[in-house]
């Protein structure tokens, strides 16, 4: 213990301080804490703390508590670089793996990206690829469409148009000359009070539509026939508009007993009768259940049909196409294509009393089943010519045009003014439109049927 001269005199004192509270204020000796122990080198009594305080830290001979001065300088040190109540070096550290993460995340989304974008191209392009799995709102991705005109007594020009919306609902669009406006119409909404009950059609179901406009009785009916499920089967209905200038809202439903192929494709036309006293006659061509392509028509639909192109000869869910044509001078004629294996759309001509010539020529060739979606296809140039038209996977259209002699494929179709041309599926009327859906929407196009080569784009028929 260190201690100085006593400028009074030679007696030596403690170096301890006593505490201000208790130096300042008298103290008991039973109730203050401090206690009096003998020291030799003094005459004086030394005061130490009790034995529950802590020890003083023994000093370095400089006299300096380097490791509390130390702690103390770093705990100010860490005071002043602390952020948001973390050190320096935690904050930096939360930081850059914040930064990590959130890079990986930028990284992985962009990958996704890119792979969901070649997914999709893939899946575009596919040569089996034949549905639309983007979410629509107007039009149901795997919506076909068919279409048909009739004149009526004045001369006005009147167009439908069907397709399936996204609740599978069957919708027709109807168009005339003389209003020049679309209006639609929910057939199965509309079939749902009917006494012959609500439709079912399968959803995307092939579509086929012919409509008459017979002088004799001024006759005027539209027709549409598509596929319902029956027992496990498919089976063949149609509904149909007997009044569609006076009671357009009015439509009779019926089905039939026709089993057909699992997906089988449509093709539908009205055969005209040759002569003013007759309402000609319906025919509907399909594949059957063991593959054949058959064909129906009005004079019994509840039986089967004999068969027209041999089963092994067509792909399965053939593409199809019937037109009118003319036999000899009249419009009673039949013209069907159909898909042939390995890869051609081919020709066979009706010759009267329901018997065929099964294979009348080739169409166009180089049209893999694979890669066709369906066929669709027109009159121009008052019967003496025709277009028929073959649906790519892809959404390309490649076509054949008849001019009344032969057949000659047309390099390469243009849209001219044409808003989107990847078409999902493609319809024709007997008056040279086309009629495709793209991107949600339905598109109508015009044949020039001096260069069918050219579809002009006439309006935009659907929403």
């Amino acid at each position: 213990m260190a201690s100085v001269e006593y400028p009074h005199g030679s007696e030596p004192y403690s170096t301890l301080e006593v505490r201000n509270v208790e130096s300042s204020t008298p103290q008991d000796l039973g109730t203050s804490n401090k206690e009096a122990v003998p020291n030799p080198d003094s005459q004086y009594p030394q005061v130490v703390d009790p034995p529950t305080t802590w020890e003083s830290p023994k000093l370095e001979a400089n006299d300096t508590d380097t490791d509390t001065t130390a702690v103390l300088e770093q705990d100010g040190e860490a005071a002043k670089r602390s952020i948001c109540g973390l050190s320096s070096r935690s904050f930096y550290i939360i930081l850059a793996v914040v930064i990590i993460i959130i890079i990986g995340a930028i990284a992985g989304g962009v990958a996704g990206g890119l792979v969901s974008r070649q997914n999709n191209s893939s899946t575009t392009s596919s040569p089996t690829s034949d549905t639309d799995t983007t979410t629509n709102v107007n039009v149901l991705g795997e919506s076909k469409l068919a279409a048909s005109n009739w004149t009526d007594a004045q001369g006005n020009t009147h167009r439908s148009v069907f397709f399936q919306d996204p609740y599978n609902s069957i919708i027709a669009r109807q168009w005339d000359s003389q209003n020049k406006t679309w209006e639609t119409r929910n057939i199965s909404q509309l079939m749902k009070s009917s006494t012959g009950g609500p439709i079912h059609p399968k959803s995307g179901t092939s579509l086929a539509s012919a409509s008459s406009d017979s002088r004799w009785g001024s006759l005027y009916e539209i027709f549409l026939w598509f596929s319902e499920a029956a027992d496990g089967e498919e089976i063949i209905s149609w509904v149909t508009s007997n009044n569609p200038v006076d009671e357009p809202n009015f439509w009779n439903y019926n089905a039939t007993d026709l089993r057909t192929w699992n997906g089988t494709q449509l093709a539908a036309a009205w055969q005209r009768c040759p002569y003013d006293h007759c309402a000609g006659f319906w025919a509907v061509a399909y594949q059957g259940r063991e593959g054949y392509i058959r064909m129906a028509n009005a004079s019994n639909w509840m039986n089967n049909t004999k068969a027209t192109i041999r089963a092994n000869a067509v792909s399965a869910s053939c593409s199809l196409a019937l037109l009118p044509a003319l036999n000899g001078n009249f419009v009673d004629g039949l013209t069907l294509a159909s898909n042939r294996r390995p890869a051609s759309m081919e020709r066979s001509t009706f010759l009267g009393d329901w018997n065929w010539k099964q294979d009348d020529g080739t169409i166009l060739d180089d049209v893999d089943p694979l890669h066709t979606r369906q066929f669709a296809a027109t009159t121009m140039n008052n019967w003496n010519e025709a277009l028929f038209a073959a649906l790519s996977n892809d959404g390309g259209i490649r076509a054949s045009r008849w001019d009344g002699k032969a057949y000659s494929p047309i390099p390469e179709i243009t849209f001219a003014q044409g808003q989107s041309t990847n078409f999902s599926a493609i319809a024709m009327t007997i008056d040279a439109m086309m009629y495709g859906i793209a991107d949600d929407q339905i598109w109508e196009y015009s044949v020039d049927t001096t260069d069918p080569s050219t579809f002009t784009l006439a309006s935009k028929v659907y929403p």
